[in-house]
């Protein structure tokens, strides 16, 4: 700072000496006495006051007049050049008075610093020390400025988790519904309580907060969505969790950053509106259905057996087997393989289903009805499956048919849903034991031991085929038996 205060105060030194100067009557150098100078000639004009040095000019071979501050200090002489003097407008260099205002600077200077040179070069030191950290702070800056800008926003941080999901072999359909929700749900901008609309999914995943995923789910929840505004709060948890997760995973491959340091999604709290279902049919019921489901015309022939297919294999997932290609299907070993890809994270496992004569004959007549070369059992055309949402209208199409009554009056209404548990109570009357019926449905067998050790569903087959056995014959003697018969069977099994 010293340096800068002494070069600022040049001007002011100069003028001060010229004061004095003709104060004291001294006779200046003037212009046309410095053109008159011939090569090797020198002449010097004296600063104002004892000691304050004075400006040397010498006249080169070329004709250029040069110009030093120079001064004697305990016997040492100090020179420093100035400059170039100035002969003619156009000329290159310093006027006259340009060059005496240097030499008054650097005269004040020498009074209070002594050695010139070394004060200029403490000068040079500071200023270069002051570019350099300039220049630091300016790199630091654009550092930071270049991490805030890689940070990830909000909808890279849920493609992301979709890309995840997709590595950690989710089903499809799961997939979709994540696009879905991206797509119709959290996309777009959403208004505030203050009218002002802000674009949540835009901005920068860490500075998402509480009330931005509030801004998100409030307008699923208004349009009395209820149940979707809980699982796309379930999704942005997950996602945030992966976010969170993944950026300090040793095994990570992605370089995308997002700096969190909480989830927000986690306090935001979305009222549970689920109803557990209840609706099971009851023997006679089922019975109904089974024996006049393939008699209704607005229920094609393949889906109709559909769920006589569902049924017969003791209540499995429609959606599961109807993905799943004939090669799935081992008709010579009497089994199907089902990748089960429900419950919490969708982690897909090997389910194995037994399949009863009863199974096997479904199957027989649904490839009947198949072109040659059919790919998948559960389709019209062999090439595409059909698709699990026209469960629900098929079962809606056969309850207003006069065979969805008993003893005059309308069963109930049920979804393909309630058959799932249809098949779990019915097996639960006929003694089948609860691990053993789980076991069957594909319910998750969890914990160290299912993970590590009892983790070959082959291996379990014959154990299943006896559990399979169980149920058919309960179901054979639902659907062939007489009620006595039914009931001292009961009887045995629980026995």
């Amino acid at each position: 700072m010293a340096c800068h205060a002494q070069r600022n105060g040049t001007q002011n030194g100069t003028q001060m000496a010229a004061a004095s100067s003709k104060a004291n009557g001294r006779k200046f150098l003037t212009d046309v006495e410095l053109r008159a100078l011939r090569p090797g000639q020198t002449a010097t004009d004296s600063l104002p006051g004892r000691g304050s040095g004075s400006i040397l000019f010498a006249c080169r071979d070329s004709g250029a007049v040069e110009a030093y501050y120079r001064r004697r200090d305990e016997g040492r002489e100090q020179k420093i050049k100035l400059g170039v003097f100035k002969k003619t407008p156009k000329s290159p260099g310093l006027t006259l008075t340009e060059l005496r205002e240097q030499a008054a600077g650097l005269s004040k200077v020498a009074a209070e610093h002594g050695d010139i040179k070394a004060y200029q070069a403490r000068c040079a030191a500071e200023d270069e020390a002051r570019e350099a950290e300039r220049k630091r702070h300016l790199h630091e800056q654009q550092r930071l400025a270049a991490i805030e800008a890689s940070k990830g926003s909000l909808s890279e941080l849920f493609r992301d988790y979709i890309e995840d999901r997709k590595r950690n072999q989710v089903s499809a359909e799961q997939i979709r519904e994540f696009e879905r929700v991206l797509i119709r749900d959290l996309e777009g901008e959403k208004e505030g309580t203050d009218g002002v609309k802000i674009d949540v999914m835009g901005m920068k995943a860490k500075d998402v907060r509480p009330e931005h995923v509030m801004l998100l789910l409030k307008p699923i929840w208004d349009r009395n969505s209820k149940r979707q505004a809980g699982k796309v709060r379930s999704f942005l948890v997950a996602a945030f969790n992966f976010g969170l997760r993944a950026e300090h995973h040793i095994d990570r491959s992605s370089n995308k950053s997002y700096g969190l340091m909480m989830n927000p999604a986690d306090p935001v709290t979305v009222p549970d509106t689920s109803t557990p279902g209840e609706r099971a049919l009851t023997d006679e019921e089922m019975k109904q259905f089974w024996t006049t489901i393939t008699q209704v015309e607005a229920v094609g022939p393949v889906m109709a057996r559909v769920f006589l297919f569902a049924i017969a294999t003791a209540g499995q997932r429609p959606f599961q087997f109807i993905r799943e290609p004939w090669t799935s299907y081992k008709l010579d070993k009497k089994f199907v393989k089902i990748i089960d890809s429900k419950g919490r994270g969708g982690k897909k496992r090997v389910h194995i289903v037994p399949l009863s004569e009863r199974a096997l004959n479904i199957l027989a007549e649904v490839r009947a009805m198949q072109p040659q070369g059919a790919i998948y059992p559960w389709s019209i055309d062999g090439h595409r499956p059909i698709h699990p949402s026209s469960l629900p209208h098929a079962v809606s199409e056969w309850r207003v048919t006069a065979h969805a009554k008993l003893g005059g009056q309308p069963i109930p209404r049920f979804t393909p849903r309630d058959i799932r548990r249809t098949c779990t109570q019915f097996m639960q009357r006929n003694g089948i034991k609860d691990f053993d019926s789980d076991a069957l449905q594909s319910h998750g067998q969890t914990g160290v031991v299912g993970k590590h050790y009892r983790n070959n569903p082959e291996a379990k087959l014959p154990e299943m085929r006896l559990i399979m056995e169980s149920f058919d014959a309960a179901l054979d003697r639902l659907l062939d038996g007489s009620e006595g018969a039914r009931a001292e069977a009961k009887i045995e099994a629980v026995a």
